[in-house]
């Protein structure tokens, strides 16, 4: 008994500690640098209340006049939030990077993730508010953030940056929404979560083996907000006394081996992430990787026939995407979520509406795409480069010319 009393109390100890170092949230991760922020909450079409964050101007050049200034919206991946974009600092952070020359950056946040679990008539603790797939996000989230931005900035249009879950309910609008194509000026795709058919994460593999089938779909109407949060002030204390065998557990999933991560990362980024998501939304990515398809969420036979009018889900239709530019899809040969198979097929649909830019050094895993130690030089300098290129202001031409020849 009293070894549990005083387990107990450690626990909470460490736990009282940490609310020091809780997570940054909301504007912190901006004005921190010195960097402005503002904070934008609107409602889609089925009353989600969704935030982003703008960073308007930058304190290097002060150039506060947004009259013609390049909106730029990023999209997180699964689990994450718009956090994940801001842990590498001015330096080396995209969003700090593309304010700095110019451009009007917002970050996005999805229905459900820690910025944006308010509804205007349902609460997030009911079971209704979790009622959602990957296809509502991608056909009413970021449509209805494209809007606001161009409403907001009186821009035609605006770049796009997505990681992961990003790219994946982004490909969802434009095959569901294909006028939506003429709002998009450039395209980046940090990996892609089309498709996942030859995923190499053994852990993720066996949870999709198990929970991608219709039969789960009673889990659906439920999140991990709770337990995420409590990961956000548990993880960072332990990992700290832990840091080796953190890492090595974080790339058996995202990509062994990697000397990429930037290590001093590590505690902001468990304070930051996981940052909850719905069942559905997790289910709807198992069901990719199992059955190898990208297309809607699989109720089963009766459900799909009540959903759908089909017997199976139908597919999205990624042929009918259609942009101005073709989307730069970045890859890494030690990504176990995004395989180079899974890159190729879906080459194979988009064809010339896609640049390929594999990354040359073979360690580059999934995680590294966001918070690698060098991803300025790797991936970030040349997105800035070809926006610059896009924008038709002096750029250096030469900034994406290491990427691997050597597409598969």
């Amino acid at each position: 008994m009293k070894v549990f009393w005083t387990l107990g109390i450690i626990l909470l100890v460490i736990l009282k500690l940490n609310d020091l170092q809780t997570r940054k949230s909301r504007c912190d991760l901006i004005t921190e640098h010195g960097y402005p922020c503002e904070e934008h909450t609107f409602t889609t079409k089925d009353g989600y209340l969704l935030t982003m964050f703008r960073i308007p101007y930058s304190p290097v050049t002060k150039n506060q006049n947004l009259a013609n200034k390049p909106p730029v919206l990023f999209m997180h991946c699964i689990y994450c939030s718009s956090d994940i974009f801001l842990l590498n600092g001015p330096n080396d952070g995209l969003p700090f990077m593309l304010v700095d020359r110019g451009y009007d950056v917002w970050l996005g946040n999805v229905r459900g993730n820690i910025y944006s679990q308010n509804h205007v008539q349902l609460s997030p603790w009911s079971r209704a508010f979790w009622n959602f797939t990957l296809d509502e996000i991608g056909r009413y989230d970021i449509a209805a953030k494209i809007d606001y931005i161009i409403a907001r900035t009186g821009q035609p249009s605006t770049h796009f940056v997505g990681y992961s879950q990003g790219t994946a309910v982004f490909s969802i609008l434009l095959s569901e929404r294909p006028s939506y194509g003429e709002k998009i000026r450039s395209t980046h795709f940090l990996g892609q979560g089309v498709f996942l058919c030859h995923m190499k994460s053994l852990p993720v593999l066996s949870r999709a083996f198990v929970m991608g089938r219709p039969s789960m779909s009673w889990m659906g109407q439920y999140s991990s907000h709770s337990v995420d949060r409590l990961l956000n002030i548990i993880a960072p204390p332990i990992c700290k006394w832990f840091a080796t065998p953190c890492l090595m557990l974080f790339q058996f999933v995202v990509g062994w081996n990697s000397p990429h991560f930037n290590r001093t990362l590590l505690g902001d980024f468990l304070r930051t992430t996981p940052s909850a998501a719905g069942n559905l939304q997790t289910l709807h990515f198992y069901q990719s990787i199992k059955n190898c398809q990208f297309r809607k969420y699989d109720f089963g036979e009766k459900g799909n026939l009540a959903h759908y009018g089909t017997a199976e889900p139908p597919p999205y239709h990624l042929e009918a995407i259609q942009l101005k530019h073709p989307i730069n899809i970045y890859y890494g040969d030690n990504d176990f979520i995004v395989s180079l198979k899974d890159v190729e097929r879906l080459y194979n649909i988009l064809g010339n509406r896609t640049i390929l830019r594999r990354i040359p050094y073979p360690k580059y895993n999934h995680l590294d795409l966001a918070l690698a130690r060098d991803v300025k030089e790797v991936l970030n300098d040349c997105i800035v480069d070809q926006m610059q290129e896009y924008e038709g202001r002096s750029f250096k031409g030469n900034l994406c010319e290491h990427f691997n020849k050597n597409a598969f």
